[in-house]
């Protein structure tokens, strides 16, 4: 475990008290409607930073979440995401190479005040990613590595009154902590921006 996740951790365990507060549940609970569960969508674009962007391109991304308003506004997210590696990356035989990201997170959400249609939140969470490289040569194989690692994530965003539907859209930040210190860091860091609706 890097030095760099043990001295967040506490951080973001501290910020989920003070979101679970009474009064910032009662916000939690205006952004997201009187309904006790909600299900929103959504999919864009992510953006790799740090170390990560000296490796891989722009990338796409999609989610699927649940939201649960039982009291502290809670948010879980199922999400996915790819980047393809740097042409300047591709020797030794190889014509391809992609990073795939499956993460499951666990958070809370925090509505900001606002008026009329218009709503505003931030988001914090704890949760497993699993990285998959996979890389194929000109001969036609390919090779792949797997690693599951925690993260972190992290953002906000805003959402427009639809009738029964909300529309939103999102930026957050999802910082990766790696055992091995893949592309030469110890983390992976990467900002999804993410546009979709709640039901």
């Amino acid at each position: 475990m890097s030095r760099a996740f043990r001295t967040l951790v506490p951080g973001l365990l501290l910020a989920c008290a003070a979101l679970g507060s009474p009064v910032a549940a009662q916000r939690g609970m205006d952004a997201a409607g009187t309904r006790p569960v909600q299900i929103g969508f959504g999919g864009g674009v992510s953006v790799p930073t740090s170390h990560a962007a000296d490796v891989f391109k722009t990338g796409v991304n999609g989610q699927a979440f649940v939201l649960l308003n039982l009291g502290v506004p809670l948010r879980f997210n199922l999400g996915y995401q790819k980047f393809d590696y740097k042409d300047a990356l591709l020797t030794g035989g190889t014509t391809s190479g992609q990073s795939t990201t499956l993460s499951g997170v666990g958070g809370i959400v925090l509505s900001l005040p606002t008026k009329g249609p218009l709503g505003a939140y931030v988001t914090a969470g704890l949760g497993a990613f699993n990285i998959k490289d996979e890389v194929t040569a000109t001969a036609g194989g390919s090779i792949s590595e797997s690693n599951l690692n925690w993260g972190v994530d992290g953002g906000a965003g805003i959402t427009l009154r639809l009738g029964r539907l909300r529309a939103f859209a999102e930026g957050r930040v999802q910082n990766v902590y790696t055992d091995k210190g893949k592309i030469d860091a110890k983390s992976v860091t990467s900002i999804p921006v993410t546009f979709g609706v709640i039901f």
